[in-house]
């Protein structure tokens, strides 16, 4: 009995020692940051090579957001138009073949509009992804280099954690948004893909 509690004594010993000398092992440094990627697409304050791919993509949208700005146009003119013959119904007698003909006009281009949409959002997809993907990866292999040489252990994207509202709290200092813009601007063209080991 008194074999086992020396052996007890021993090991809560051991124990107190153990936990003691980790209480004492310091954790290891750490700094976190966090990012606002939406302000990458400002053209004053904004990343330049950013800035630049998406008014290309813009630049190569435009005729078709124009195609589909002229459609929604004809269909609103049709719909006022048919409204408006509705206001003056008693005065001014309707036409059966003509209230048809603008209902057919409206629907055929209803079905050109849904058709043409389908067709811009497909293009800004496989556009987007040749002309702002390769800058994407750029950008998050610089944020990778920046995160390192200044020592942070995370780095998070703001604006998506905003989106899924997990922001809990946001301490403002934290906001390395500027300084990894400035960083980014400032390196070499094709600095972060070069550096990328084949």
């Amino acid at each position: 009995m008194k074999k086992l509690g020396l052996i007890v004594s021993a090991f809560a010993f051991v124990m107190v020692l153990g936990m003691t000398a980790f209480g004492q092992v310091p954790a290891a440094p750490g700094k976190i940051g966090w990012i606002d990627t939406g302000a990458f697409a400002d053209e004053k304050a904004g990343i330049a090579k950013y800035v630049n791919a998406y008014k290309a993509l813009a630049s190569e949208a435009k005729p078709k957001e124009t195609e589909l700005v002229g459609i929604q146009t004809k269909i609103q003119g049709l719909a006022k138009e048919l409204q408006d013959m509705q206001k003056a119904a008693p005065a001014v007698p309707i036409k059966p073949e003509v209230v048809t003909a603008k209902q057919t006009e409206g629907a055929r281009l209803e079905r050109e509009l849904k058709f043409k949409k389908e067709e811009y959002d497909a293009f800004i997809q496989r556009r987007g992804g040749e002309i702002l993907g390769p800058v994407n990866q750029d950008i998050g292999k610089a944020i990778g280099d920046f995160g390192k040489q200044k020592g942070f252990t995370a780095i998070f994207d703001i604006e998506k954690l905003a989106q899924v509202g997990a922001i809990l709290h946001l301490e403002p200092t934290a906001n390395i948004t500027k300084e990894f813009i400035a960083f980014y601007n400032a390196r070499p063209a094709g600095a972060a893909t070069a550096a990328r080991p084949q």
